[in-house]
């Protein structure tokens, strides 16, 4: 197949597929607005996702682009869910480059047996949130830098719920968030949006953060007024978000910063994939070998690769050299 992927531009003009950071004049609060279109289509349809999958899906994509914008340097932010539920394991993963383009792609697994017995509405609860069911965000900067790893427990009704957990009790940051990934009622694709407010708490160097008093009222009101977007605001295409922050905050005043571009990619390549069959012994590649071939998928953008035992041994005998 092709290696090359493929790209669906978006009509011109479109500012679909980006992300504008802002802050609300006068206040300690900054924050990020997300619009997906034609990202989150071809992520989602890549597979045949149920509906209500779907649609958390699309959200972790919306969050994890929100948080992934917030790289300084080069590296990717990665964000999964694991839980004994119908949705084992749920990932979104941001990386960004030297171009300063946003690189998204994700993939949730599904336990289909499990899946038939919650029905054609599911809560996100009943899907994702056991018990013993955890977030993790990850980021990776490369060798040069610490990884980082911070894990909540998944409780909450909603994605944007575990969110605003992780960031009060691992960041201790107060912080509001709203998702929403639905079809779009013209086109019936799928879009997806988001916003985020966080309060830049004071505080001393090196000692906790804190919410003063003086500006617990105005961190208030940045929460109410974005709790009021509306569900069709984050997914209007005709809506740029310029002009979604302007109606939330143009009585205080929002200054907006440069935006960053969004694209799906995947990191998958027919090199890779044969690097690593090439791990593998004679037997383990004679045992892979269906009708003279090595089919290889890959989960995020189900691609499909196909290898000869040959193409494997050959690989498998220049690493060697």
């Amino acid at each position: 197949m092709n290696d090359t992927p493929i790209v669906v531009k978006d009509p011109a003009g479109s500012r679909d597929n980006e992300i504008r950071p802002f802050a609300i004049e006068g206040m300690d609060v900054r924050g990020r607005a997300v619009r997906l279109g034609t990202v989150v289509d071809q992520i989602l349809k890549a597979h045949d996702y149920p509906e209500p999958v779907a649609k958390i899906l699309g959200e972790m994509l919306t969050l994890t682009a929100m948080l992934g914008s917030m790289l300084k340097f080069n590296g990717i932010v990665t964000i999964q869910t694991k839980s004994g539920g119908p949705v084992p394991m749920m990932v979104a993963d941001y990386e960004l480059r030297d171009d300063g383009v946003g690189r998204l792609r994700g993939y949730a697994d599904i336990n289909a047996e499990v899946m038939a017995q919650y029905g054609k509405n599911p809560s996100f609860h009943g899907l994702i949130g056991s018990k013993n069911g955890y977030l993790a965000l990850t980021i990776d900067q490369g060798d040069d830098m610490e990884r980082y790893q911070g894990i909540v427990e998944l409780k909450g009704e909603t994605l944007s719920e575990v969110a605003r957990n992780y960031f009060e009790n691992s960041e201790q940051t107060p912080t509001e968030i709203r998702l929403r990934c639905d079809h779009d009622p013209v086109t019936n694709h799928w879009r997806a949006g988001g916003i985020m407010v966080q309060h830049l708490a004071r505080g001393e160097e090196g000692r906790e953060r804190l919410l003063e008093r003086n500006t617990e009222e105005e961190w208030n009101r940045a929460s109410v007024l974005m709790h009021s977007v509306k569900t069709e605001e984050l997914l209007d295409p005709q809506l740029t978000l310029d002009q979604l922050l302007y109606r939330l905050f143009n009585e205080d005043g929002v200054r907006v910063f440069d935006s960053v571009a969004l694209v799906h990619a995947c990191r998958c390549s027919r090199d890779r994939l044969l690097t690593v069959i090439s791990q593998f012994s004679d037997d383990d590649v004679d045992h892979m070998t269906v009708d003279g071939k090595i089919s290889v998928n890959c989960q995020f953008c189900n691609s499909t690769y196909d290898f000869t035992p040959d193409e494997a041994r050959a690989a498998a005998e220049e690493a060697k050299a």
